[in-house]
């Protein structure tokens, strides 16, 4: 037999906050549905019947029941520290995004890309190289050779270039 979820609490500022999310027509789809989320598991409804009202596996309400509770405390706290509504909203929002992504970090900085398209727009007799166009690989040698990258494959430099 499954185990029966405890409701969770809500204070009345939380409560407005979330069916504020939950109706609305311009919060993205997934805050809207984990709020209604939190809504139902506030008047003890179970993980089955949420996620049946929902549309969601009964993993996901219990995944989001969970990362609420863990972060009650932290709601409670904000609230109790008399922040402005707009504030409490964007924090409730916070909890009810999405995790971030795990992956390794971008390879090129912000500026590395910035260079590499401010040389890809100059003409490469700009540099004395004695070609009418960039190829991909003529770019990437230059790029090296300026030191803007310490390598890139021209795969990576067609992606950029699109």
């Amino acid at each position: 037999m499954p185990r029966i979820a405890k409701p969770l609490l809500l204070s009345e500022k939380q409560e407005e906050i979330l069916s504020h999310i939950a109706n609305s027509r311009v919060a993205g789809k997934c805050h809207t549905v984990r709020a209604n989320i939190i809504l139902f598991s506030a008047v003890g409804l179970s993980n089955v019947e949420i996620s049946k009202r929902v549309g969601v596996e009964p993993r996901a309400v219990s995944r989001w029941r969970n990362r609420w509770e863990n972060n009650s405390r932290n709601i409670h706290e904000a609230e109790n520290n008399c922040i402005k509504e707009v504030e409490l909203k964007r924090f409730i929002e916070g909890i009810l995004s999405d995790a971030p992504r795990p992956g390794a970090p971008p390879k090129f900085t912000e500026e590395q890309l910035c260079q590499i398209l401010l040389v890809a727009s100059e003409k490469p007799t700009d540099s004395d190289i004695p070609l009418s166009h960039w190829s991909l690989s003529s770019l990437a040698k230059e790029l090296k050779s300026r030191g803007i990258v310490e390598s890139i494959s021209t795969s990576q430099l067609n992606i950029f270039l699109k």
